[in-house]
């Protein structure tokens, strides 16, 4: 993720938008090139549905994997088969965990590391049977709030092709009409190498320090990783 870019921030800021939005940015023409705005948002819902489809089946492997460390400790125990309630951003999951396990009666756990991480040092635990629970509780809860980026080398190789397309056909013609210079998009081989990752192409690289000048940029033409990430 684009850390040193932000990137949590802006997707507070992005959550607002949806696939509608895209067709008011594919409207923006620049030199004669324009892209149809229902064939954008066609292409980005084929993308989400591709996309949460790997996702889900890479979740449903990667529980499995935690169901079998659980019986590993606990014996052959049945665990709640919970699907999919919602998923969260990656700096939301131990706010999110922390409330599923105060709904499940354990209020003591805290969200740590920037929302990143569970602090289970203020639980109070009384004997080895409600240790059991509260190992039944969070998995019960990681597995109704999982995080998208968490499989993010799983679902490169469907977002990559949209991602590049909608960089090239909607993000420059906007940020050109805004005003605003753009570096050079890279090919999408070397654009899908660094995609998600802290060297991830940066549209916004040429329009200096100023914080408000960035985020209008941003706000108004939002990067494909930040409308991607903005469809729940």
């Amino acid at each position: 993720m684009r850390g040193s870019r932000g990137a949590g921030r802006r997707r507070d800021r992005m959550r607002v938008v949806v696939a509608a939005s895209v067709a008011s940015f594919a409207l923006v023409a620049v030199a004669g090139c324009s892209v149809s705005a229902a064939t954008t948002s066609q292409q980005l819902e084929r993308t989400l549905l591709e996309r949460d489809r790997i996702a889900v089946a890479a979740h449903v492997e990667s529980t499995a994997r935690v169901a079998t460390f659980v019986r590993d400790k606990w014996g052959p125990v049945p665990l709640p088969e919970s699907p999919i309630e919602r998923w969260v951003a990656a700096n939301e999951w131990a706010p999110t965990m922390a409330r599923c396990l105060a709904d499940a009666g354990y209020p003591g756990v805290l969200s740590a590391d920037d929302g990143e991480r569970l602090d289970f040092s203020a639980l109070r635990v009384d004997d080895v049977r409600e240790l059991f629970q509260i190992d039944i509780a969070t998995f019960d809860c990681q597995s109704r709030f999982p995080v998208r980026a968490w499989f993010a080398s799983a679902v490169r190789d469907v977002e990559v092709p949209w991602a590049h397309d909608y960089t090239l056909d909607v993000v420059v013609p906007c940020l050109l009409a805004a005003g605003f210079q753009v570096p050079p998009v890279p090919d999408q081989q070397a654009f899908g190498q660094t995609w998600r990752t802290e060297q991830q192409f940066d549209p916004y690289a040429l329009i200096g320090r100023a914080p408000e000048m960035r985020v209008r940029a941003e706000t108004t033409c939002p990067a494909a990783d930040d409308v991607l990430d903005s469809v729940p």
